[in-house]
């Protein structure tokens, strides 16, 4: 926890946020020390939220406004934060500097802006890398997949890397890599529900896995991601970096199925 005559800044771990409280106004190294210390807990705890209690909010100055946008916006974007919540009421007294930042922070970022912190944690989406066999199996039925047996279901996930996307504790969409370990990833299930869809969300879980991986790089390391594109989901594959796999180069895919 960070706590200045400016700002206060904890992790609230059951919600995976990093909170900011601003107490008054603040600038220069006021203003930027506490952002700073809220950016060192989005380090220690990726992919969690960030919301900043802007009730006592003020006008930024110049200086400050272009240190938020060139160094700490890519900054944060770098820990893989994908939700800025304002806490604000419905009309507030600073909302020229608000919509500034939003529209800055929307080019990277879901903002929610809501009068309590509490109705913003209902409204976000957290990643988590936990899920049930149930949930997994109720989100592949949502989008008309077929299931399996509950404890092929349970195998499948425990020897996955998981990402799990929840909105007040409900598993909305998940993803999941298997890794050998050795040099192949395969990203088996990207599942979004129906009525979260076009939220970015699948986006967010595969540059999830797409940094997981990353960051198991060694010197002299590689990784292939390989995966099986829905039909019509090619081009949001491609926008993510992967390339279409031609027979002539990587081999054509064939799969079949075995069941009892």
């Amino acid at each position: 926890m960070f706590e200045s005559e400016f700002a206060k800044c904890e992790y609230v771990e059951k919600d995976n946020v990093v909170f900011h409280v601003w107490k008054k106004e603040a600038h220069f190294d006021d203003y930027r020390q506490p952002v700073m210390a809220s950016l060192e807990m989005l380090r220690e705890h990726r992919d969690s939220v960030f919301i900043v209690d802007a009730r006592s909010g003020f006008e930024d100055v110049k200086e400050d406004v272009e240190w938020g946008f060139e160094w700490f916006l890519p900054e944060l974007k770098k820990t893989g934060c994908k939700t800025w919540g304002f806490i604000l009421p419905q009309v507030s007294e600073i909302e020229g500097e608000i919509d500034l930042w939003t529209k800055e922070i929307e080019k990277n970022f879901r903002v929610i802006r809501a009068e309590s912190y509490e109705e913003i944690v209902r409204k976000m989406y957290v990643v988590t890398h936990t899920i049930s066999a149930e949930e997994y199996l109720r989100l592949r039925e949502c989008v008309g997949w077929s299931g399996f047996a509950i404890e092929q279901a349970e195998e499948g996930l425990k020897n996955s890397y998981n990402v799990c996307i929840r909105q007040n504790g409900h598993a909305v969409a998940l993803a999941r890599a298997i890794m050998d370990h050795g040099y192949v990833v395969f990203i088996a299930d990207v599942i979004v529900e129906p009525e979260h869809q076009g939220q970015g969300l699948g986006r967010m879980m595969v540059e999830n896995i797409v940094d997981h991986v990353k960051n198991s790089l060694k010197p002299g390391y590689k990784y292939m991601i390989s995966l099986l594109a829905a039909k019509g989901k090619e081009g949001f594959y491609e926008k993510l970096g992967f390339i279409e796999r031609p027979n002539e180069t990587f081999g054509c895919g064939f799969h079949q199925w075995f069941s009892l």
